[in-house]
């Protein structure tokens, strides 16, 4: 008997294994298998058993939806909703037409009987609204209709419509942000890629949301026309056909539709709030049920003046002990509130302050000297690393934000600091040597200060809770905020708070965090001093992995074509020109094929430049309207030509270009208006009968040596 049992509990695990593998390999067959039941519901007749179970799959399917909306962390993660919308909308209104079906066809010989034939969900939900009174049930009925479409549908269908409109016209700002955080290094290309295609489908969805909210404004119109069509169709049935009196007719027919009508609008109700929900879901990674709590008791005071107001409200003629007890209730939670609030708060100031140093690969951690020991050892230490200490780079804080630092690998500068790291290691091909981070008394509250080598080479403020705006234009929005410049390259921007960007991007600017913005000016600090943060130590640990896998070439380059401290200074050059030099080894190789003519660093640096022209060109090129790779030239004049090769000369072995500076500034002049009207933006300029490139300020020019030393210094 038990080998019985056991045989048979295996063959019935075997069979659910079977079908659940079965619908885990087709579950993409789903949707259309319900749609085509939808359309099998609108042609065959059903049986009450049936309608039952359907007016329950759309109870359960409307409190899904609903749960999910109000669980949700971003938008897209319910990016099938207009789809889902438009699906629950067809299958309410193939419930209404099957119950219809059945309520109006019902083949009934008393009216008492007539009321179950639409099954037993119906019939109930009619008998619970209406009870012995039908006027009773008709009123809620049409006050659930009214507020369904006067205010929820209505509602969510203009907050689809302002959502889809805010997302495009926000659109070219925030692609211009996510531009700028990927020039910054704050990114990486797969990063910026995600962040489009997630832009993109918001866009997508708050435009697919707009027309699916016409679908449930339609739906509560439906509702009532089928409701009406419903009671007149089936008093006329009753009475004419049947031979019922009026008032049996309309008593048993108006349960049928009052019951009907409830079981399709409820769950309409319930979906039009979710579409709601979902539309005004506007922060990111936190739900609903953490951002609400948060926000509306989150500050104890507030409480406080609640409990007060309705303590106060208890001795007017009003009921005193529900007001007394909500009161106290509220007052308790304004006390845990308010120790919670103080607990954090001492855990805070009680936290010992730290420095943090950017490793090579990751970010090390360091107590600083103010807490964990001995205030005399720490003075001693302090005064001792400052003396012998030279940090490639640091970063000097303000005392607001240290709070951006404190995290440990969490912390949002740190994060921006290291991505940086990453990105021009992978952009210019040297490894950032560590970073410093600390704070300094002698700062403004929410300044900062960028060192190289211990000298200032850029400073910014920030403000904490506020946003950056940058217009993309020059032109700054027209929006309440504090007139700034951007840091990294002096433009005009505005500080805006946070509940203005939607505006701001709207208008075409790029919006940036106070970490962002920090993070913008430290890559651009890094890009533009590539060349001194470059070592011997650096350049002998590349070496080393280069000869790891071409150990034939470094054998015979190094250091019998060059010495490594000459490789340092070839780099340097092309680092100074923002040229890459990632791809060492053809700089290896073509050093060494040039070596033979001359070892000038300079003449070195131009055949490396010569070998990596490809590269140079993909960095400068960018994509036309077909998305092909272009690169934009400009010719220079062969008068322009003469005028420089006739004022080269050396000095001190190195060459150089002795025009005057009315001449300089006129050649520049002339390269910067010919780039304004030859386009916009980030501009990528190619003079012919020279070779190689540069890049200077907002714009990159490619040009030869001597044109390109006048750039600079201008």
């Amino acid at each position: 008997m038990l080998r019985a049992l056991l045989v048979e509990r295996t063959c019935v695990n075997r069979l659910l294994d079977r079908i659940l593998a079965f619908l885990s390999e087709h579950r993409s067959l789903a949707l259309p298998a319900a749609l085509l039941g939808m359309v099998v519901v609108l042609i065959a007749p059903l049986s009450p058993l049936v309608m039952d179970v359907l007016v329950v799959l759309n109870f359960a399917l409307a409190a899904l939806v609903l749960v999910r909306a109000a669980t949700l962390r971003s938008p897209l993660d319910f990016s099938v909703f207009p789809a889902l919308l438009l699906g629950t909308t067809l299958f309410r209104l193939v419930i209404n037409v099957a119950s219809t079906r059945l309520i109006l066809g019902a083949n009934a010989v008393t009216p008492v009987e007539a009321q179950g034939v639409a099954g037993q969900f119906i019939e109930s939900f009619g008998k619970l609204v209406t009870g012995n009174n039908i006027a009773v049930g008709a009123v809620v009925f049409l006050i659930l209709v009214i507020v369904q479409f006067v205010v929820i549908t209505k509602g969510a269908s203009r907050m689809a419509e302002v959502a889809a409109r805010f997302a495009l016209d926000a659109l070219p700002g925030r692609q211009m942000a996510i531009d700028a955080d990927l020039a910054a290094g704050a990114i990486d290309g797969a990063e910026a890629r995600e962040r489009r295609d997630d832009l993109a489908r918001e866009a997508d969805f708050f435009g697919a949301m707009d027309g699916a909210s016409r679908f449930v404004r339609g739906d509560a119109i439906a509702g009532v026309v089928i409701t009406a069509v419903n009671i007149v169709g089936g008093v006329a049935t009753g009475v004419l056909q049947k031979g019922w009196t009026l008032s049996e007719t309309g008593h048993a027919f108006t349960v049928l539709t009052i019951g009907d009508g409830l079981a399709a609008q409820i769950p309409a109700f319930v979906i039009a709030i979710a579409a709601g929900l979902v539309v005004a879901r506007a922060g990111r990674g936190r739900t609903l049920g953490e951002e609400m709590p948060k926000q509306l008791v989150g500050n104890p005071r507030s409480l406080w003046m609640l409990a007060g107001f309705m303590a106060i409200l208890s001795f007017t003629p009003l009921p005193t002990m529900p007001l007394l007890l909500g009161a106290g209730v509220i007052g308790l939670g304004a006390l845990i509130a308010t120790r919670v609030q103080r607990t954090a708060a001492r855990g805070e100031q009680s936290a010992p302050r730290v420095e943090q140093t950017g490793g090579r690969g990751e970010l090390a951690r360091r107590t600083n000297s103010v807490a964990a020991i001995d205030p005399a050892v720490a003075r001693r230490t302090a005064e001792i690393g400052a003396l012998l200490a030279v940090e490639p780079l640091e970063v000097e804080i303000g005392a607001s934000l240290v709070q951006l630092a404190r995290a440990g690998e969490a912390s949002p500068i740190l994060k921006r600091i290291e991505a940086v790291r990453r990105q021009v290691a992978q952009d210019l091909g040297i490894v950032v040597p560590a970073v410093r981070v600390r704070d300094d008394r002698s700062l403004a509250s929410g300044g900062y200060r960028i060192r190289v080598r211990g000298a200032t080479v850029g400073e910014g403020e920030l403000r904490l809770g506020e946003l950056l705006a940058m217009p993309g234009d020059g032109r700054l929005p027209r929006l309440p905020g504090i007139r700034t410049r951007e840091p990294a390259f002096g433009l005009d921007a505005l500080w805006i708070a946070p509940s203005l960007r939607p505006q701001a991007e709207a208008q075409g600017c790029a919006v940036a965090s106070p970490e962002s913005v920090l993070g913008a000016h430290f890559a651009t600090v890094v890009r533009r001093h590539a060349d001194e943060l470059l070592t011997r130590e650096h350049v002998a640990d590349l070496l080393t992995e280069l000869a790891q896998r071409a150990p034939r070439l470094v054998a015979e380059a190094v250091p019998a074509c060059i010495r490594p401290g000459e490789l340092q200074r070839v780099m340097q050059l092309l680092l100074r020109e923002r040229v890459p030099v990632r791809d060492l080894e053809a700089v290896l190789e073509s050093i060494a094929d040039a070596a033979q003519r001359s070892r000038e660093p300079h003449s070195l640096a131009e055949a490396a430049r010569l070998a990596l022209r490809r590269t140079i060109c993909q960095q400068y090129a960018r994509p036309d309207d077909e998305g092909r790779p272009v690169l934009t030239v400009v010719v220079a004049s062969q008068s322009l030509d003469a005028l420089v090769a006739s004022a080269v000369t050396l000095i001190d072995g190195e060459p150089a270009t002795l025009l005057t500076p009315a001449d300089a500034a006129a050649v520049v002049r002339a390269v910067v208006g010919r780039i304004g009207a030859s386009g916009s933006g980030d501009f990528h300029a190619h003079f012919t009968r020279w070779a190689c490139a540069i890049a200077h300020t907002a714009h990159s020019r490619l040009c030869g040596p001597c044109l390109r030393r006048i750039g600079a210094r201008h």
